[in-house]
């Protein structure tokens, strides 16, 4: 499985809307994620397997008490097999916000275990 599809298939759970790098339309509440992917587990000078640096934005209205989906996020991208995330308040005067990070490795499938 891909990271895009074990992100979308994770966080679709929480049950509110899910955008893969940016979101510019009206919804109120929703997600949006994104990732820095690193080389690992490098032998014979290539790297076999990455590992991702994942974040998924929470976006709410003020006034909303967002911890059943903080904790629910968290338990969903636990179950996906990522880190257990750590969670910053980007709250602004727009609205809340909240910045969900964790780690998740592909064991190999992105680069391959057949390089020499």
């Amino acid at each position: 499985m891909s990271v895009d599809e074990m992100l979308n298939t994770a966080l679709t759970a929480a049950g509110l809307p899910v955008f893969p790098n940016s979101y510019t339309g009206d919804e109120e509440r929703y997600l949006v994620w994104s990732y820095a992917q690193i080389p690992a587990v490098h032998a014979c000078d290539a790297p076999h397997a990455a590992r991702y640096l994942i974040t998924v934005h929470l976006y709410l209205p003020h006034k909303e008490n967002p911890n059943a989906l903080k904790q629910a996020i968290s338990r969903a991208l636990f179950n996906a097999d990522c880190t257990w995330p750590s969670i910053t308040n980007i709250s602004d005067s727009e609205g809340q916000g909240y910045a969900i990070e964790c780690e998740w490795s592909d064991g190999g499938g992105y680069y391959g275990n057949d390089n020499p």
